[in-house]
């Protein structure tokens, strides 16, 4: 069992390297197979393949995850994370990006892999802003939308 202080490492990593566009990393960070559901009641991934695709995706989509502080549960093996995630989805109207509040819940091996993380949002957790108000020194993809 990992210590609390590991695992908020990890989930933090995570969020780490999605920013850097490390799809790799990402990916090194799960399990062989993952499970992850992104979000719970909508997408679940068992295959890794399909998971570094879902990922390329959002990296293609300029994610930036800005983590809030992890919470470690009491069972050796949990991490809550809040996130705020921006990206630009081809469909979103040029000059715009889209916030996401979400809750990434990881469970977290013994050798300090991901086995599963469910992450929480709806459809009242995302807003549309203009890319001005976005994380600084983000680069968002120009689809060309007028």
């Amino acid at each position: 069992m990992l210590d609390e202080a590991a695992r908020k490492r990890v989930a933090l990593e995570y969020c780490r390297r999605i920013n850097e566009g490390d799809v790799d990393g990402v990916l090194s960070l799960f399990a062989d197979p993952p499970h992850v559901e992104d979000p719970v009641g909508d997408r679940t991934f068992t295959d890794r393949a399909a998971y570094r695709s879902h990922l390329a995706g959002l990296v293609a989509y300029g994610v930036h995850e800005t983590p809030g502080a992890p919470v470690a549960a009491l069972d050796g093996e949990h991490v809550a994370l809040p996130i705020v995630a921006e990206l630009r989805p081809e469909q979103v109207p040029q000059g715009k990006i889209v916030r996401i509040s979400l809750i990434a819940l990881m469970r977290i091996d013994a050798s300090g892999l991901i086995r599963h993380m469910r992450v929480f949002s709806g459809h009242t957790d995302m807003s549309l802003h203009a890319m001005s108000d976005a994380a600084p020194s983000r680069h968002f993809r120009d689809f060309g939308n007028s």
